[in-house]
């Protein structure tokens, strides 16, 4: 192992912020979020809804100039939505990203597992009859936020998401009291990864409840009159010249030891068998990500298919053979077999080819495009 030491002088400039609006239903969270398109900081702005009607209407905003992002509104297409902007050439200025908004996406997410805890109708019942989420599945859409998370932190420019903000009750051993407390929904990391958050409980007043930064120091929440974006841009000093956005980033070691075993020096990786394939996530953008997907996974016994009498091709031949529509976004690996079942079960396929026991391959049901 190389323990070589290695560092950096900081910078002294800020990056360019992501920005969390947080707000009730119809506080202008959306508004304020597009007229920041209009500031003289940032270049081509992208907007990328999520369960939220396009605003095309607010290209009225004085100054405003956006273009709105489209994409099947599915987990892979908002995930390559948003890739996509994140890859885009920036001009002399940024890029601004919206995102709008995360609530929505999380709750999308929640639902694609609520839809394969369903399926696989084990457990006992909640109250609303769904089946519990296991715990596995709640990895699965954590791992998908996260990828999503990612991409945004990875944009060299500034980027606002919106979330809703409820009032919820303060709960104590267990049980609700009287209280009240606001609560921004979405993933629990969502806060944490803002680099400001500004909560809008009434239209019209804006209270910046979290902010890093060594320019605007905030030892309570504050109310901010006469906000909008550009300004809090300007407070935290981007005007003045940016650095890259960087974070330390962390990786799950599939290959490290087991607590309290012995040190190795060299531990010799996990083989690629012990994979979760229900929950492998990597991104499908071409045929060379499929080829990197193959590479990660035991050809013949995880994607193989039986052609023939005892011939066997793996998904990645059959989906240039039979002309598969590229995935777009990031998949799961039980999701593109997925793909290739369907094909399989709309008779897509040379005559002779005879595809292995589903009920054998050792996947979750992943849900297709469009349902819920």
């Amino acid at each position: 192992m190389n323990t070589a030491l290695k560092t950096r002088k900081p910078t002294g400039l800020p990056s360019w912020p992501i920005l969390l609006l947080a707000g009730r239903e119809k506080a202008g969270k959306s508004w304020a979020a597009v007229s920041a398109s209009a500031s003289p900081l940032v270049g081509r702005t992208l907007y990328i809804g999520i369960g939220e009607d396009d605003p095309d209407e607010y290209s009225i905003i004085p100054g405003a100039d956006f273009e709105i992002v489209v994409h099947d509104g599915t987990y892979p297409g908002i995930l390559a939505a948003v890739q996509a902007a994140v890859a885009e050439p920036a001009g002399e200025k940024p890029t601004l990203i919206i995102v709008d908004s995360m609530t929505r996406l999380w709750n999308l997410i929640g639902d694609n597992m609520q839809a394969i805890a369903n399926r696989r109708a084990k457990g006992r019942k909640n109250a609303a009859g769904d089946f519990t989420i296991s715990m596995d599945l709640w990895n699965v859409a954590a791992d998908q936020w996260s990828t999503v998370m990612d991409a945004l932190r990875a944009h060299q420019g500034p980027a606002i998401l919106t979330a809703r903000l409820d009032p919820v009750a303060v709960m104590e051993g267990g049980q609700p009291t009287t209280q009240k407390e606001w609560k921004i929904q979405g993933h629990k990391s969502l806060p944490f990864d803002a680099t400001a958050i500004i909560e809008m409980r009434e239209r019209g007043q804006f209270l910046i409840t979290g902010v890093k930064s060594a320019r605007v120091q905030l030892d309570k929440p504050k109310l901010f009159p006469e906000f909008t974006v550009d300004r809090l841009w300007t407070d935290l000093g981007v005007a003045d010249g940016t650095a890259d956005r960087t974070h330390a980033t962390v990786q799950t070691d599939r290959s490290g030891a087991e607590p309290g075993a012995p040190r190795e020096e060299a531990p010799t990786p996990a083989p690629v068998a012990s994979i979760d394939w229900a929950k492998e996530i990597m991104p499908v953008r071409d045929l060379d990500d499929l080829k990197a997907i193959h590479q990660r996974a035991t050809q013949e016994k995880e994607l193989g298919l039986t052609v023939g009498a005892d011939h066997k091709q793996s998904t990645l031949d059959l989906i240039a053979a039979w002309k598969l529509p590229t995935p777009q976004g990031a998949l799961t690996i039980a999701a593109l077999i997925q793909a290739v079942k369907a094909k399989i079960a709309a008779g897509e396929l040379p005559a002779d080819a005879q595809p292995v026991q589903t009920d054998a391959w050792p996947v979750a049901d992943i849900p297709k495009d469009g349902e819920s």
